[in-house]
């Protein structure tokens, strides 16, 4: 039997971190650390809507501003957040291998009637390490 060099190159190991997002998070609020030589592989957002009277918004990102993964992701009643969804990340930061210890910040933000409901997790699915250059497959 001949032996084959795989030429596969990616993560082998998914993790979750699972955390609450809050209406109260109106300031990006650390929420989790990734490790360095990760790779962020989705976001899922799960929960009940908000009631805010006009607009009411999340974003999730590597900085205090929490623009950089998803930015503006509608929780409002017609919106994410209404059951499971799968969040798009923004062009180029997801999939990326982190070059650093990476914090992650939430933030909620609404305009109109202030909200009375509305509450979130969110799963930071990611991997770590890599498929060595040689394994025999």
């Amino acid at each position: 039997m001949t032996a084959f060099t795989s030429v596969i190159r990616g993560p082998k190991t998914e993790l979750v971190k699972t955390r609450n997002l809050a209406r109260t998070m109106t300031t990006g609020t650390l929420v989790a650390t990734l490790p360095k030589g990760s790779r962020i592989t989705s976001l899922v957002l799960s929960g009940v809507a908000s009631n805010a009277g006009t607009t009411a918004t999340i974003g999730i990102g590597t900085t205090a501003a929490a623009n950089q993964l998803a930015t503006g992701v509608n929780v409002l009643a017609a919106g994410q957040g209404n059951g499971v969804s799968t969040i798009a990340g923004v062009a180029g930061a997801m999939g990326s291998v982190l070059t650093v210890d990476t914090p992650i910040y939430f933030i909620y933000a609404e305009t109109g009637t202030v909200s009375s409901a509305g509450s979130w997790v969110v799963h930071i699915k990611y991997t770590t390490g890599n498929i060595l250059d040689n394994d025999t497959i």
